[in-house]
């Protein structure tokens, strides 16, 4: 096999140049581990690819597609290399695709409202050259340095998606080599006598959202056209606190379908008391200290729509019994940098540190009705309490470790909702216990009658069941693509 490896790297080097393919040890070593993997852990998680190659253009990931085809070789895609649920592992070997070369800022369209890009391109960098044109794009809870398309791909919730929608919504357009190394183009920017994409859908069938939520298994995104928005002339924070869920989830009902601020989130137990901790200890204070949920709202515009929205909040809590902090602690207004644009700010090196330093873990995400989030909370609880370590006084603390998120959509027709654990650090358990408690809670949920997905590498026993028909077409579409399932195998279906 080593002899073919070298015959391979040289095949790849006559495409990309001599520098950017290697198969040498410490080369393929680097690209065996993520960024969320705790030391004494590496030893059973490290699978590195054989080979790893950086293409510069579209066509070079053609190119090098046609080779991993012609050898039957497993691809698996990187881009900034941040991502926490080992996708970016290779899980047999084969070819680790680093887009890294391709990060270009293609165009930023002023006019149209768009920005076209390549995968590796940044937040911060989109971000910044964006403000300088009085412009933003939302995004979600990640390190600034993360790639935008592969957020885009994965298809997460944002904290502005009362006003903007979910972010793949942002979708305008893109280029993607298919399995088959075909280049494919989505977006009126397909249409040969345009050839720009302004508006997300060409002709024919609608396929903008094919690679979203398939982790790079229906092909390589090389360039993506993305909506962007102006900034408001003026910006204002407020956070509402509830000791009940019943009472918290009422008002965040009622406000999501008044249709008003541009952010508006619902935060429980730790989620918001980490930002401002190091420790497991410290956040248990914080958590004790604080409300057990923060109504986050978030409102920009012109000083008048902020002054109609701020009297629309304040009657909302005072009818539901929250207290509204900001009016007490001024500084809680400092999160509406991240609420404004969630890029290069204050909550992006928090978002380093809640993923990286204690290790949290969100194990399920659920798209309740708006009546029934805070029944979705209580049956999360109870079956966190139920596990034999989390309801160890001595160990688990689950009532503190609790963290939920809730993003409304659709004008609040529906949430989306994450609901997550806090770990203690190198304990040799934890991994055990995130394991177990991300695959029972889809089970304990769908016994409820809700319907959620499994985070961090947890057991994906009865998935496929839970999802029913929906995994089973998405499945048929992945095999017809790819049917020697050569392109990020693992990374969704089994």
């Amino acid at each position: 096999m080593s002899q073919d490896i070298g015959h391979i790297v040289a095949e790849i080097r006559n495409i990309v140049g001599h520098e950017w393919a290697s198969s040498d040890p410490e080369i393929v070593y680097a690209y065996s581990r993520e960024a969320n993997l705790y030391p004494e852990h590496l030893r059973s998680t490290m699978r590195p690819p054989l080979c790893v190659a950086l293409p510069g253009t579209t066509e070079e990931v053609q190119k090098i597609i046609a080779i991993a085809r012609a050898r039957a070789m497993p691809i698996t895609l990187q881009t900034t290399g941040l991502n926490v649920s080992g996708v970016c592992i290779p899980l047999r070997g084969g070819i680790l695709m680093d887009l890294k070369r391709m990060d270009q800022i293609i165009e930023i369209d002023e006019e149209n409202l768009t920005a076209t890009l390549q995968p590796y391109v940044s937040i911060a960098r989109l971000s910044c050259e964006l403000q300088k044109r009085g412009m933003y794009i939302p995004v979600p809870g990640n390190p600034s340095t993360a790639s935008i398309v592969s957020n885009i791909i994965i298809g997460l919730g944002l904290k502005v998606t009362n006003k903007v929608g979910r972010q793949e919504k942002g979708i305008v357009g893109f280029r993607m080599v298919l399995p088959d190394g075909s280049l494919f183009k989505v977006g009126s920017g397909a249409d040969t006598f345009i050839q720009k994409n302004f508006w997300p859908h060409g002709p024919g069938p609608d396929l903008h959202l094919l690679p979203v939520h398939a982790m790079g298994s229906t092909g390589i995104v090389t360039e993506m056209t993305i909506k962007c928005w102006l900034r408001g002339e003026q910006y204002k924070e407020f956070w509402v606190s509830y000791e009940d869920i019943d009472a918290a989830g009422e008002a965040f009902r009622e406000l999501s379908r008044m249709e008003i601020a541009k952010g508006l989130n619902l935060y429980g137990g730790n989620k918001y008391s980490s930002y401002f901790t190091d420790t497991r200890e410290a956040m248990e204070r914080m958590v004790r200290a604080n409300p057990e949920f923060q109504l986050i709202v978030s409102l920009e515009g012109t000083k008048r729509q902020i002054e109609y929205e701020e009297k629309l909040i304040r009657g909302v809590a005072e009818k539901t019994g929250g207290r509204i902090i900001t009016d007490k602690f001024p500084p809680y207004e400092s999160f509406v940098e991240s609420h404004a644009g969630m890029s290069g700010s204050f909550y992006s090196d928090y978002s380093m540190r809640y993923w990286g330093s204690r290790g949290a873990n969100w194990v399920i995400a659920g798209f309740p009705s708006p009546d029934r989030f805070a029944e979705m909370y209580k049956a999360y609880t109870e079956a966190l309490l139920a596990d034999p370590d989390l309801a160890d006084p001595d160990f688990g603390h689950a009532e503190f470790w609790r963290s939920t998120i809730a993003y409304p959509f659709e004008g609040g027709h529906y949430f989306f909702a994450e609901f997550g654990l806090d770990s203690h650090p190198g304990e040799p358990r934890w991994q055990e216990i995130i394991r177990r408690v991300g695959a029972a809670l889809p089970r304990y949920c769908a016994q409820k009658g809700f319907v959620v997905i499994a985070f961090n590498r947890a057991p994906r026993e009865g998935m496929p069941d839970i999802l029913g028909p929906y995994f089973d077409l998405a499945k048929k579409v992945r095999d017809g693509l790819d049917p020697e399932g050569i392109m990020q195998p693992g990374g969704i279906f089994q």
